[in-house]
C-alpha cells in the first residue's frame, strides 16, 4: 500500500517555479555584476514546503570551477535582494517568495 505524500508540486508551483528559474537563470548571466555568479546556472526551483517559500538549487557551468560552496552562498546573500527584486517584476503574486538557496557540483542535482 502506498503512503499518502502531500501534494507540493502543482501546477501552478510548478509554472511558479519555471517563472522563477528563467528570471534568476537571466539575472546570474550579468545583471548581478559579480563575476563569479555569473559561472553559475539555475539547475531547478522547487517548493520548499509552500509557493511562499523555493528552493533554488544553483551549479557552475564549467566543470573545473573550484569556488567554494560558501563563497557562491555569501555572493548570493549579498545580491538576494536584487535577485527578489527580479522575480518579483517577472511573476504574477501579490507576495514574492522566499528564495533558500542550494549549491551543487557540476552534474549534481539534475535527477
Amino acid at each position: 500500500m502506498r503512503k499518502h505524500q502531500p501534494h507540493i508540486g502543482g501546477r501552478k508551483a510548478m509554472q511558479l517555479c519555471h517563472q522563477v528559474a528563467e528570471t534568476l537563470n537571466f539575472v546570474l548571466s550579468g545583471e548581478c555584476d559579480d563575476d563569479v555568479l555569473r559561472n553559475f546556472y539555475v539547475v531547478r526551483v522547487d517548493p520548499a514546503g509552500d509557493p511562499s517559500c523555493l528552493l533554488v538549487t544553483i551549479g557552475p557551468l564549467d566543470a573545473g570551477d573550484k569556488t567554494p560552496v560558501a563563497d557562491v552562498l555569501q555572493r548570493l546573500q549579498r545580491v538576494s535582494g536584487k535577485l527578489r527584486t527580479e522575480v518579483a517584476s517577472s511573476i504574477s503574486r501579490r507576495k514574492v517568495p522566499q528564495l533558500l538557496f542550494r549549491v551543487v557540483g557540476y552534474g549534481e542535482g539534475l535527477e
